[in-house]
């Protein structure tokens, strides 16, 4: 069973959004504010796969809420869709400062609801699933100093990640971050898929058909991405290399990129990942190659004490 949890103090706007996704299988709980939506949260009787929630309503506001969820290490992988008028390149900036993981602006489609929901709860079984391996006796990859590995799939992307968070401070931090990259190199890098096709791949319920596809035929079966690891006392390097073409980097790690991207389906991974999960994530070699670096000198990430303040 997939719960969502839809927040609005207008009732029309969580009739819309129930009729919208009761017809898809998903079972949507409503709450009329956020004080009432944190309340069913906290009361740990259903979990829920993905939050749809309401920017201006009284008692607590939605950005009020969404810094609650992220501050709480129960709630905060759920991502939380933001469905609003508030469409100013300011307002949104503010929301995904927040951790908001899409944002829809007022009016929209059932369809475009329909998919971005499908999209989150997609995302958060995937990393619920990685977090499984998480736990699994990896504990003694904190002592790994250096380390190199070669992956070519999707799934072998899903087995490494859990191995190189585990030798981060904060594994479950980083863990959505490093699978964003390592998919990216392959998707995007070695396999070639591009924006466009990825966004038609996506509507139309194929991208992972293309993806084995694709890592069959002559052209792509051979390319791999290499990961390096590297410690030492100040900080953790991370390298992901793909033999790809590469891509125009900045324009997706820029905040105009970031806004313009925050309704659809994809194309906000990279900056999301930099800004929640690394202290530095940055681009060489013309795309084909992502640094991480996650700062060792202080106990507490710099990230997580952004979200506490």
């Amino acid at each position: 069973m997939i719960n969502l949890l839809a927040v609005d103090d207008e009732m029309i706007n969580l009739m819309i959004i129930d009729e919208s996704l009761s017809d898809k299988g998903f079972t949507v709980v409503k709450a009329k504010d956020g004080e009432e939506a944190f309340q069913i949260l906290s009361s740990g009787v259903m979990l829920f796969h993905a939050i749809i929630l309401d920017r201006l309503m009284p008692k607590m506001d939605g950005i009020e809420l969404l810094k609650k969820i992220k501050r709480s290490e129960k709630y905060r992988d759920i991502p939380v869709i933001f469905q609003t008028a508030m469409s100013s390149i300011t307002d949104m900036t503010e929301g995904l400062d927040a951790g908001a993981f899409y944002y829809l602006t007022k009016p929209y489609s059932r369809a475009l609801l329909v998919r971005i929901v499908q999209t989150a709860v997609e995302h958060f079984i995937k990393l619920q699933r990685a977090k499984e391996d998480l736990h699994k006796g990896m504990g003694a990859l904190r002592h790994m100093v250096s380390g190199e590995f070669r992956i070519r799939s999707i799934r072998e992307s899903h087995e490494l990640a859990p191995l190189l968070a585990n030798a981060c401070p904060d594994p479950e931090r980083v863990l959505t971050g490093i699978m964003e990259i390592l998919n990216n190199a392959i998707e995007h890098g070695n396999l070639g898929i591009s924006y466009q096709e990825k966004s038609e791949l996506h509507d139309n319920d194929k991208l992972m058909e293309e993806i084995f596809r694709r890592l069959d035929t002559p052209e792509y079966k051979d390319k791999f991405v290499k990961v390096s690891f590297e410690r030492n006392e100040e900080r953790i390097e991370i390298r992901i290399s793909d033999q790809g073409k590469g891509f125009d980097w900045k324009r997706f790690l820029s905040i105009e990129a970031m806004t313009k991207n925050a309704f659809k389906t994809h194309g906000r991974g990279i900056f999301m990942a930099k800004k929640l999960s690394f202290d530095d994530l940055t681009y060489i070699d013309e795309g084909r190659t992502a640094i991480i670096r996650i700062d060792l000198t202080n106990k507490t990430s710099n990230l997580l004490t952004d979200f506490q303040e």
